[in-house]
């Protein structure tokens, strides 16, 4: 309750901050973390490179992501978001990674499974479904950086970015090259190809209208003997029924060359390479390649025919522009198969 004054000014400044009061507590309690961190935390404008000032302190977003203050949060620790942040903390950044409630990380099927995180490492249940689960996060301010690793569609997606991700320094967002629209088998595909109208695709522009970096990742593959060896990958393609078509054209990159790429964004000046879209996209080859490597043994369900998907994805905006000169993604047939893989 505001006290009493004689005096009409105080009376008024009483009157004006009983408005502000009452305006704070309409608000949705969707908003609820927000204001939680509000007194402690300066607010980001949402115009790029410009400061906010909150409690006479000046914040500059622009210079705590140049300077490398702040952690670096991966949204989403999975097969390849645990893997890069086990690289940055390995490399001593300051990290921390969200992951599904009731998701046992430790149970996954090999193909998803992370690997393991130091224990100094900060966790947080998050889904971005569900938005009693934001207020677990850190106040975004605080951040240096975070990058989004899972797919993320339209309605939360821009809901999640109001709220939240807009205030961090540098977001950087994870795609997949199938947003891509394909006119013609073995189109050529960069940057500039149209994308799919797909719910992914739209959330995807939508951040990236308003600052955020899109990796758009090929096919991932991952050490030879591993879940996800380009043979094993081919394993489970042929046991998931599909019909194999050795002319099809496989675009694939190794989670290493990701994790690189990605590092490279985030060490960029704070200005630089924001609110666009990049292709990671490795090497291409047609599947009959593939097989033969695997010693795969020709069924009569194979074809060899152009396939209408097919596409030769182009990295040479990532290559030209972020990545070290020389830099050359991990060729997917250097190890030995010893054996074959059959249907």
């Amino acid at each position: 309750m505001m006290r009493e004054s004689k005096c009409p000014f105080m009376r008024l400044t009483f009157f004006l901050l009983s408005l502000l009061v009452r305006a704070s507590d309409a608000l949705t309690p969707a908003l609820s973390f927000r204001r939680a961190v509000a007194t402690a935390t300066p607010q980001r404008s949402r115009s790029l490179g410009v400061s906010a000032c909150h409690n006479g302190h000046r914040f500059d977003a622009d210079k705590h992501a140049a300077d490398g203050n702040g952690e670096i949060m991966i949204v989403g620790a999975g097969w390849v978001g645990s893997r890069l942040a086990t690289h940055l903390h390995d490399r001593g950044e300051l990290v921390r990674v969200t992951n599904r409630p009731g998701i046992d990380q430790r149970h996954k099927e090999p193909y998803f499974e992370p690997v393991p995180l130091a224990d100094d490492v900060p966790r947080h249940e998050f889904d971005i479904t569900d938005p009693t689960t934001w207020d677990s996060l850190p106040a975004p301010e605080t951040l240096q950086a975070a990058v989004v690793t899972f797919a993320t569609k339209t309605g939360t997606c821009e809901l999640f970015w109001e709220q939240y991700l807009q205030y961090v320094p540098r977001v950087v967002c994870y795609s997949s090259t199938a947003v891509y629209q394909v006119g013609v088998p073995g189109q050529h595909v960069d940057e500039h190809t149209p994308l799919r109208d797909s719910p992914r695709a739209l959330a995807e522009t939508y951040m990236q209208e308003r600052g955020a970096t899109v990796l758009t990742i090929a096919g991932i593959f991952g050490e030879a003997q591993g879940a996800r060896g380009v043979c094993n990958c081919l394993t489970s393609y042929v046991q998931s029924g599909a019909v194999l078509n050795g002319g099809k054209i496989v675009n694939m990159v190794h989670v290493d060359d990701i994790i690189a790429a990605t590092a490279a964004v985030l060490a960029l000046p704070a200005d630089a390479e924001r609110g666009v879209r990049m292709n990671i996209g490795g090497h291409d080859f047609k599947l009959r390649e593939l097989m033969a490597h695997c010693r795969h043994v020709a069924t009569p369900e194979v074809m060899d025919s152009d396939d209408p998907n097919s596409k030769l994805v182009s990295s040479n905006y990532l290559l030209n522009r972020v990545l070290p000169p020389g830099f050359a993604f991990k060729e997917p047939f250097l190890a030995p198969v010893p054996y074959a893989v059959t249907k």
